[in-house]
C-alpha cells in the first residue's frame, strides 16, 4: 500500500560561516511514521530540527510539508500548519501553573492575549479548548498535577509537561528533541508510554535519540547523521505504531 508522503526536505543544507551544519541531505517522513535521528553530537540534528520549524534558514535546499514549500513560511505559519517540536533543553513558563502552560499550547490557532489565555473564564474560553486542555492533561498524565506551577514539577514532568504544551496545537508532526534526555528510570518508562500513545493514534513523530533502545523501542525508521550527512538513509523496519 502506497504511504503518503507528510514530509519532505530535497538537499538541505546550513552553513554557519565556514562551519557546514547539514550537507545537502535528502529524505522523507511518511504519514504515521517514526523517524528515529542519531549520530554523534555537533552532527546538526538539532539543526535539521531548527530548519524545520523556520527558526533559523537554510543556505540552500528544500522542505515540503503536505505538498507545499514551506521555505517562506514563518515558525508560526508552521505550528498553525501542524508542526510542533520540544527542546533539548526545557522552555516552559515556571510561574504559571501546569494547566495555564497546556492552555498557552492550545490557543496558536486563535491566539486572544496573554491575560485571557492565563485567566480565561468559562464566559470566553470555547468549550472544545477547555476539552482539549482537560484531554491533554490526562492523556500525558498531568491532571493531577493541573495547579502546580512549572518550577515546582520534577524533571521528567517537566519534560512531559513540554510535550504536552507541543501537543495544544493539534499538531501532525510532532519534533521531540532527546524526550528521554536526563531522566530517571521511572520517568524514562513513562515517557516511553506516552510516546507509544501517540504513535498508536498515528500522530507523525521525528525524535533525536542516542539510546538505541529507545530507537529500537519505538521508532520505525532511522536516520543516522555524521558530519552534517545522512550516512546511513531511512529504511523501514516492522512497524510498531500500536502499543504492545
Amino acid at each position: 500500500m502506497t504511504r503518503e508522503t507528510l514530509l519532505e526536505v530535497r538537499g538541505l543544507s546550513k552553513h554557519f560561516g565556514g562551519v557546514i551544519a547539514l550537507d545537502k541531505i535528502d529524505f522523507i517522513v511518511n504519514r504515521g511514521d517514526v523517524l528515529g535521528v542519531t549520530g554523534p553530537n555537533g552532527t546538526g540534528k538539532t539543526t535539521l530540527f531548527n530548519l524545520i520549524t523556520g527558526q533559523v534558514p537554510p543556505t540552500s535546499g528544500e522542505i515540503f510539508y503536505n505538498g507545499t514549500c514551506i521555505l517562506q513560511q514563518s515558525p508560526e505559519w508552521r505550528v498553525r500548519a501542524g508542526i510542533a517540536r520540544t527542546f533539548q533543553k526545557t522552555r516552559l513558563f515556571y510561574g504559571l501553573s501546569v494547566e495555564e502552560n497546556v492552555r498557552l499550547g492550545c490557543y496558536v490557532h486563535e491566539p486572544p492575549g496573554m491575560k485571557h489565555v492565563i485567566f480565561g473564564s468559562s464566559r470566553d474560553e470555547s468549550a472544545t479548548q477547555k476539552e482539549r486542555v482537560a484531554e491533554i492533561l490526562e492523556m500525558t498524565g498531568l491532571d493531577r498535577y493541573r495547579s502546580y506551577p512549572g518550577s515546582e514539577l520534577s524533571y521528567g514532568y517537566q519534560r512531559r509537561l513540554e510535550v504536552a504544551i507541543a501537543l495544544g496545537s493539534n499538531p501532525k508532526l510532532l519534533l521531540l528533541d532527546e524526550p528521554f534526555g536526563g531522566q530517571s528510570a521511572q520517568s524514562t518508562t513513562e515517557m516511553g508510554r506516552l510516546i507509544k500513545s501517540l504513535q498508536g493514534q498515528g500522530l507523525t513523530i521525528m525524535m533525536i535519540e542516542h539510546r538505541m533502545e529507545s530507537i529500537v523501542s519505538y521508532c520505525n525508521r532511522l536516520l543516522v547523521m555524521r558530519g552534517g550527512r545522512i550516512v546511513i538513509p531511512t529504511h523501514r523496519k516492522e512497524d510498531r505504531h500500536a502499543p504492545n
